[in-house]
């Protein structure tokens, strides 16, 4: 008879993935260790870009970098110009940049805590292959694909597959296994 095949715990996914954000940020981003919200933000936006299919309409190079636009939130990115010296995702060198305005050529675009008429000018065209990240109460309905959340003094964060696939995005089950809530889904 053959062995069974070994199916990780969901549990054991999620203690996976939770290290592999603590070691991409470095030992200040350890959350029982005091970490700032913002540093923690900055690593988990940073390995979510490992987490998601881009169309390869997406990158018009095959070297073209992977750039992150920051709005709203100026510690959030300077912890992520910070971590993003050196690193890549998906084998892409890794940009930040500090949004001010709607811009294009953004595969991810992370919007803070913002009055929602702010955030609606800043939402990408409704088929542009963004990841559009929020810290929003309602950041799933006004049109992020992945919302930051605190649950008891930690850092966690909603999903929406149907706002990502409206995208042309596909959010890895193993990003969704960690998330702290899926629209959509039973758990």
């Amino acid at each position: 008879m053959p062995p069974l095949p070994i199916v990780p715990s969901r549990r054991l996914v999620l203690a996976a993935v939770l290290t592999s954000l603590a070691v991409a940020a470095g030992p200040a981003t350890a959350q029982g260790a005091g970490a700032s919200e913002s540093a923690v933000k900055a690593a988990f936006l940073y390995k979510f870009g490992g987490f998601v299919d881009w169309p390869a309409a997406a990158f018009s190079r095959p070297d073209e970098p992977f750039v992150i636009g920051v709005a709203g939130d100026d510690a959030v990115f300077g912890a992520l110009e910070s971590l993003a010296v050196g690193r890549t995702v998906q084998g892409r060198p890794l940009l930040v940049r500090r949004v001010r305005e709607p811009q294009a050529g953004l595969h991810m675009l992370y919007l803070g805590n913002m009055r929602e008429a702010r955030l609606r000018e800043f939402l990408p065209g409704p088929a542009a292959p963004v990841l559009v990240v929020t810290a929003q109460e309602e950041g799933l309905r006004l049109g992020g694909a992945i919302n930051f959340v605190e649950e008891r003094g930690r850092v966690r964060f909603a999903a929406s597959p149907a706002q990502a696939t409206a995208r042309g995005l596909r959010l890895s089950a193993r990003l969704l296994d960690v998330a702290q809530s899926v629209e959509g889904a039973v758990r």
